[in-house]
Parts: C-alpha cells; sequence; structure tokens
C-alpha cells in the first residue's frame, strides 16, 4: 500500500509541473478551449441535424446517442489530461528522451503517463459531464442512487478500457524501426465511428469494435443496458473482464518493449 501511495504522489507532483508549464501560456489555454467548444459543438451539430430528421437509429433515439457520445468524449478528456503521455511514447522513443526514464528509481509506465498534460482534455470532460449527467435524465432510463452508480461504475472502465487502447497503441513504436507511429491516432479516429450504435454497422466493423478494438465495452453494451435494450447484459457484464484483460496486456506490452529498447543517442 504505501508503494501505490508513493506513486500516487509522485504522479500529482509529475502534473503539477507539467500545470505550471503550461500555465505560462494563457493565450494558447484560451485558444484550446475556444476550439474544443467549437469542434464539438460541431459534432453534436451534425447529432441533431441528423434527428431532426429521423426519430431513431438503429432503434436509438437521440438521447441514447447523446449518452454514447458522453461516455467517448468523457473517456478521451480523461486520457488527454490525465495520461496524455501515452500519447508521446513514439517521440520519447525516436528522440531518446527515454533514456533519462531507465535510470530514475521510478517505474517508467508511471513517468510516462505523467510526462505530459493536455487541457484540451480537461475540455472535453467538462462538456462530457454535462452532457452525460442531461441525457441520462431525458433517455427514459429509471433514475435510481443505483443506476447511478452504475453508470459511474461503467465510465470509469471506459476511461481504463481507452487509455490502455491508447497505450498499446503507443508502445508499438517498441517494433518499428524509425520509431514512427500513427496506431494511437487510428485507434482514436475509430473512436468517432463508435459514437453511433454498433447495431448500424455491417458484421466486420462489429467484429472490430468488440473484439480487435474494444469500443463496443467503452460505450455501447455499457449505454445499452443502462437505456434498457435488449441483448445488452452479456457485454455488459464482461465489460469488468475486458477492462482488466486490457490492463494485463498494457503491462506486458510495455515490458516486452522496454526489453526491445536501444538508445538512438
Amino acid at each position: 500500500m504505501k508503494k501505490w501511495l508513493r506513486y500516487a504522489k509522485l504522479y500529482a507532483w509529475y502534473q503539477s509541473e507539467n500545470i505550471r508549464s503550461l500555465a505560462q501560456y494563457r493565450s494558447d489555454f484560451l485558444l484550446m478551449i475556444l476550439f474544443t467548444i467549437f469542434s464539438q459543438g460541431c459534432s453534436l451539430a451534425l447529432i441533431g441535424i441528423i434527428y431532426s430528421h429521423i426519430p431513431a437509429v438503429g432503434g436509438w433515439t437521440m438521447w441514447e446517442v447523446l449518452l454514447l457520445y458522453g461516455f467517448l468524449l468523457f473517456s478521451e478528456g480523461s486520457v488527454n489530461f490525465f495520461f496524455q503521455g501515452a500519447w508521446k511514447v513514439a517521440g520519447m522513443i525516436r528522440e531518446a528522451e527515454l533514456d533519462r526514464f531507465l535510470v530514475r528509481p521510478v517505474p517508467v509506465g508511471l513517468q510516462l503517463l505523467a510526462a505530459r498534460i493536455d487541457f484540451e482534455g480537461l475540455n472535453k470532460m467538462t462538456i462530457a459531464a454535462a452532457l452525460l449527467f442531461y441525457s441520462f435524465r431525458r433517455c427514459g432510463t429509471v433514475q435510481s442512487p443505483a443506476r447511478c452508480m452504475l453508470l459511474l461504475f461503467f465510465l470509469i472502465q471506459a476511461c481504463i478500457i481507452r487509455l490502455c487502447m491508447v497505450w498499446i497503441a503507443s508502445c508499438a513504436s517498441f517494433w518499428m524501426e524509425n520509431g514512427r507511429n500513427s496506431l494511437n491516432y487510428f485507434v482514436i479516429c475509430l473512436g468517432e465511428m463508435a459514437k453511433y450504435p454498433l447495431v448500424i454497422y455491417p458484421p466486420l466493423l462489429k467484429g472490430l469494435f468488440g473484439y480487435l478494438i474494444p469500443y463496443a465495452f467503452v460505450s455501447y453494451y455499457p449505454v445499452g443496458y443502462l437505456a434498457g435494450k435488449s441483448g445488452m447484459a452479456a457485454g455488459a457484464a464482461g465489460t469488468p473482464l475486458v477492462c482488466m484483460g486490457m490492463v494485463i496486456l498494457s503491462n506486458l506490452v510495455l515490458k516486452r518493449g522496454l526489453l526491445r529498447y536501444e538508445s538512438r543517442c
């Protein structure tokens, strides 16, 4: 327990230093807020336009899709704000920044995850929290403390799975000769498709989202279960197992990758 408390304190210290660094550029921070509001506003406007002409898509109402959108946006924002370093693994390998992490008496994974912070993620989380609160109330589900706790439970798992997906894709850089890697951006781009119900996609994409890149367990199954959709119980029950499996796989990929690492200095 003492070891994990120490790691938590180190993580908080790393992030406080990152915040102090970013606080020096206030104009960038304000522009980031405006850009996030504009980009997410456009995405929400598109959903509104679609549902102004179509009452339901694949049996999902507008509020249910917005709940789906909220899960994905919040999980994306949590990775950007709390664990932005997961995106930077390829650059650190290419520029030999990883060398200084290897000589410190602190786990390399902790240092990598806390190496960066991005306030755009905090903006996304704020927008997503408002969206989750409002859409959950409007999508017709039973409002109870137990239901709200279940939503929070699913949301935490969504954030962990999303982080592991980016982490595994980024750590693939250890196996690439030139250190350049766009797999993490590919994973996030696929997430744009996951903002709509999985039921509207052909079997190939359903299999991709359900098993290879498990976006279905980030939002589709949890939201479908919360919304009372049929056939969602098994997927929702399997979400904790997928979450644990992704954590184990992420740890394994990092350890194997570090064994292959060679300094580029």
